[in-house]
């Protein structure tokens, strides 16, 4: 599955290391929290993962070049417990709740490496990365620790960091406003395009084109380029964005676009004559770029995008 949407926020541990946001990482907690609370509905995790998603897009911009996009850990964890409360899972939000995530490695460090430290263990480089290395810097001359552990660098930076973090809340995930019951729409006969609303855990519009349906009559000869569908994928993205429109009544105006492009696999191979042992990070690459293509033909813009 390739997902494109979202951006690098970084979450910050409490024991000041952080890391890339990993929507993959969080999937699995919520899915190992539901078996362990003896509860089958495993496919809210990917609705939770979404709401999170939606929210670090969505969370207040930090202004502050030593925060950077930064979100603690612990405001991450609470978002989802209270999802998961609300939604009538409170052992899930239990088990949740007692299994954090934290990194817990602090390795090894001389002074002289500071900035590289928080490079590697802050994923902090360029501007930002300087500037809070030498606010630590200065703070350890200034207590006089010539030789220091890597604790108390961390510490350091997790004080200035934290004083950034802690004044940019993430906001809570979209209220759902329950309209209608709404039955899928999809194009006549041939089912190309499946688009409906849904107003549980996530709020959102759902679309889907099955791609294997995409070009059933078309006569042009393989292989294509992404320039040469625009005229095929023109009308399917006109379709969408006028599906979308009357999806968005009673409350949904709001509600935030998930396309999912199905079948990247056997289009791409059929028609694209991509070869069948492309390595996995290539067809990633590819299935994105063709994504962005499609959604450049849409007035509506996806927030989050799957190639399956």
């Amino acid at each position: 599955m390739i997902e494109s949407g979202g951006g690098n926020v970084n979450i910050l541990y409490a024991d000041g290391t952080s890391a890339a946001f990993d929507p993959e990482e969080l999937r699995q907690r919520l899915e190992n929290s539901f078996s362990a609370s003896g509860r089958m509905e495993v496919w809210i995790a990917d609705e939770i993962v979404l709401a999170v998603e939606y929210a670090l897009r969505n969370r207040e911009e930090a202004g502050n070049d030593l925060a950077g996009p930064v979100v603690h850990a612990a405001d991450i964890d609470e978002c989802v417990i209270r999802v998961l409360e609300d939604a009538g899972f409170p052992e899930t939000a239990k088990h949740f709740r007692e299994n954090p995530v934290t990194s817990g490695d602090f390795g090894k460090l001389s002074p002289d490496r500071v900035e590289q430290y928080l490079a590697e263990k802050l994923q902090l480089t360029g501007l930002a990365g300087s500037a809070l290395a030498e606010k630590i810097r200065n703070a350890m001359a200034a207590i006089g620790a010539a030789q220091c552990s890597p604790h108390l660098i961390l510490e350091l930076a997790r004080h200035f960091r934290d004083s950034a973090a802690s004044a940019h809340r993430l906001p809570p995930p979209p209220a759902a406003k329950p309209g209608p019951a709404a039955a899928p729409v999809s194009a006549p006969a041939e089912k190309l395009l499946q688009i409906r609303r849904t107003d549980r855990i996530f709020p959102s519009i759902r679309a889907e084109i099955d791609l294997g349906r995409l070009l059933e009559k078309c006569t042009l000869i393989p292989p294509l380029t992404e320039l040469s569908l625009i005229p095929i994928l023109q009308p399917v993205a006109g379709r969408l964005d006028a599906e979308c429109r009357k999806l968005r009544c009673g409350g949904a105006e709001k509600y935030p676009l998930v396309l999912t492009l199905r079948g990247f696999s056997d289009f791409a191979a059929k028609w694209l004559c991509y070869e069948s042992n492309v390595s996995r990070e290539t067809l990633k690459r590819r299935g994105r770029a063709f994504a962005s293509c499609f959604c450049a033909l849409m007035s509506e813009k996806p927030f989050k995008t799957l190639v399956r």
